[in-house]
């Protein structure tokens, strides 16, 4: 047997080395996550089609799109901590299977409460490979932002991708084909068990210890509601400006433009993830985060002012997408160094949980949408990169000087069984003292 390796940027031992390793393995969960996310665009490219064929009407629109993204967010805390616990190769394989495989499904749904249980199993499946995938990547790139900026840009890329694709296959074969689209995602899920490198999992915890709910008290939460808000303002793009182009601007609710309003958006995130894994060593966190939310406002605002299917409404979606991705990186580095023991939980915090919060809020924004009209509930949505940039740069000011929790740190420090040694005990009644919000200041 192979003796373990010590990965010295993760918080875990290589029990066994797999075929891929390095910068080769950072860039194949790019390419993971990029097929992952393209069937994670298929709500959005199939919400005109889904709303037609079940006759629904915007509030139930708005919950279909809260649940999928509450069920692809909330849980990213928790599986990245399942994750560290029992493997990271595995909880990412299992991942990408079940989003592959469930979401492929929702062409074929005939009830609507079969829509929603797909979106909610598939989604459970992309919570999955999040925090896993962006632990791995950020380790193995020889630039950890960077890294993780490239597994953001797969994403996004499928997320562009994703639509184009999917409503192509639906114009030309019927809705019923989207079930062959789960191939790729299938055949990568079983090469991420295959080609990952095994690593040596933490200590198990009780099941309620999995995640630690005292981080969302420290900065790490006040970075995921910062995310939140920014998220709300990407779910309002992608969940209503469809919608606004049907119905506002009396295009097919399978029309083009749709998939590639969608996929310029989206594309354009990707570009921004990198551009922002390449700017945040460079102009510190504050300019990199703070300043492109607030700048981001102005694109996302020219889109609704400008006329669809201009070369100018294009522009403004590309300008956006990438503003509003260049933070991305930096908020998940400065979250992980925050809690350097465990990445994947912290990756999940700021990522996920802000996601989901940001889901539950748009449940919110459907009803404002009934009331005060589609446009104007879109403009209300964009607005929240505002509070995006404002709480962020509390956070980010108030964490200066602060240091981050030792590098043993776990999410929940298992205590000592009456059998060991009473150092043993002081010791463990030492480290719990060490967790974020009771050592700050050097």
């Amino acid at each position: 047997m192979l003796p373990a390796v010590h990965d010295p940027q993760m918080p875990h031992i290589i029990r066994k080395p797999g075929i891929l390793g390095g910068t080769t393995l950072a860039v194949f969960m790019t390419l993971v996550h990029t097929v992952n996310d393209a069937m994670t665009a298929i709500l959005g490219a199939l919400l005109p089609t889904l709303q037609v064929k079940f006759d629904a009407g915007p509030t139930a629109l708005a919950l279909m799109i809260a649940v999928f993204w509450v069920a692809s967010s909330v849980t990213q805390p928790v599986f990245g901590a399942l994750g560290e616990d029992v493997g990271l190769r595995v909880i990412g394989c299992v991942g990408v299977l079940m989003a592959s495989a469930f979401l492929s499904l929702i062409g074929v749904a005939s009830e609507l409460w079969l829509v929603f249980l797909l979106l909610v199993i598939g989604g459970l499946g992309s919570a999955a490979l999040h925090p896993v995938g962006t632990t791995i990547a950020g380790s193995q790139a020889s630039n950890a932002t960077l890294g993780v900026g490239l597994f953001t840009a797969g994403g996004m890329v499928g997320f562009a991708l994703g639509p184009v694709v999917i409503l192509h296959v639906v114009s030309t074969y019927g809705i019923e084909a989207t079930v062959w689209l789960a191939l790729p995602g299938l055949v990568l899920g079983v090469a991420v068990g295959l080609l990952l490198p095994q690593w040596e999992p933490h200590p198990r915890r009780p099941l309620r210890r999995l995640f630690d709910l005292r981080l969302a008290r420290g900065p790490v939460g006040g970075l995921a509601v910062a995310s939140m808000f920014s998220a709300l303002a990407f779910i309002t793009f992608t969940g209503s400006v469809p919608l606004w182009l049907v119905h506002e601007n009396g295009y097919a609710p399978d029309a083009p433009i749709i998939g590639w309003t969608l996929s310029a958006f989206a594309f354009a995130g990707g570009l921004g993830s990198i551009v922002g894994g390449f700017l945040a060593p460079r102009l510190g966190p504050i300019l990199t985060i703070v300043g492109a939310f607030l700048l981001t406002l102005c694109p996302l605002l020219a889109v609704i002012a400008i006329g669809p299917g201009t070369a100018f409404y294009f522009v403004a979606i590309a300008l956006a997408g990438i503003l509003i991705f260049v933070p991305v990186p930096a908020l998940v580095i400065i979250a992980q160094e925050f809690v350097p023991g465990a990445p994947a939980t912290a990756s999940g915090m700021v990522l996920g949980l802000g996601s989901a919060l940001a889901g539950l809020g748009y449940i919110v924004l459907g009803r404002i949408q009934e009331t005060v009209g589609l446009t104007s509930g879109i403009l209300i949505g964009f607005s929240m990169v505002v509070p995006a940039a404002l709480i962020a740069l509390a956070v980010l000011l108030r964490a200066r000087g602060a240091t981050p929790v030792p590098a043993h740190y776990s999410p929940a420090p298992v205590p000592p069984t009456k059998h060991e040694s009473l150092h043993g005990q002081r010791r463990w009644r030492a480290r719990a003292r060490c967790r974020w919000g009771r050592t700050t200041h050097q």
